[in-house]
């Protein structure tokens, strides 16, 4: 019994149709990972347009790939074109929502392009990431580089009521801001808070000398 040319044809497709498919997979992973190297040395370069074209063409490659969107989105960021940023950023928090670098980089994207209320909302449903109290002390920075002080100064209060007894980086980040709002008083406490942890801190000392305060023994404060 003869078979048909149609059928043998078919067969013949569905045979090497696997092969074919290896083919293409094998051809895209090795173009992706020559994208990859030649878009990460060009960003050491300095060359950003480069780079933002190799990242491209990764991203194309290699679609929803978190580490590609993160970079591509970086890039981006770099070139001041922050909504693209945040796009290709969402997709790569989307992806692995427990990674602090690419909360910061999305929210430099969402506070450069305006999107306060999504920056807000994604800051406030990361603050638990990280370490103890970082979240809140995140939220708090990128609040006031917003010019959101009052929803910075409650970030704040919180990160300092939460760990304030445990660690001196909710004092130093209350310092920063009382600095930057021009409270020198409030600065000043909170300096001999997070002096606490580490009388002989040479950085807060300074600090405090700088503020025409003399250290003496009785200079650091029990947080609790």
């Amino acid at each position: 019994m003869r078979t048909p040319l149609a059928l043998t044809m078919l067969l013949a497709a569905l045979i090497l149709a696997p092969g074919c498919s290896t083919a293409r997979k094998v051809k895209t992973t090795l173009a992706s990972n020559e994208a990859l190297v030649a878009a990460g040395a060009a960003e050491d370069a300095g060359d950003l347009e480069k780079a933002y074209g190799l990242w491209t063409e990764y991203v194309e490659l290699r679609p929803h790939e978190a580490n590609g969107e993160y970079r591509l989105g970086r890039i981006e960021n770099k070139l001041g074109k922050h909504r693209d940023a945040a796009n290709h950023l969402r997709i790569a928090h989307d992806l692995k929502p427990g990674n602090v670098v690419y909360i910061e980089e999305l929210a430099i994207a969402l506070a450069q392009s305006g999107q306060q209320d999504e920056l807000l909302s994604l800051l406030h449903a990361t603050v638990n990431e990280g370490e103890n109290g970082s979240g809140h002390i995140r939220l708090a920075r990128h609040a006031a580089k917003a010019g959101m002080m009052d929803e910075a100064r409650e970030a704040l209060m919180t990160a300092v009521a939460l760990n304030g007894d445990t660690s001196p980086a909710p004092h130093i980040a209350m310092a920063d801001f009382a600095r930057e709002t021009g409270d020198t008083e409030a600065e000043v406490l909170a300096l001999r808070h997070a002096l606490w942890f580490d009388r002989a801190d040479a950085g807060i000392l300074a600090r405090i000398r700088e503020l025409g305060v003399v250290p003496g023994p009785s200079l650091a404060l029990d947080p609790r």
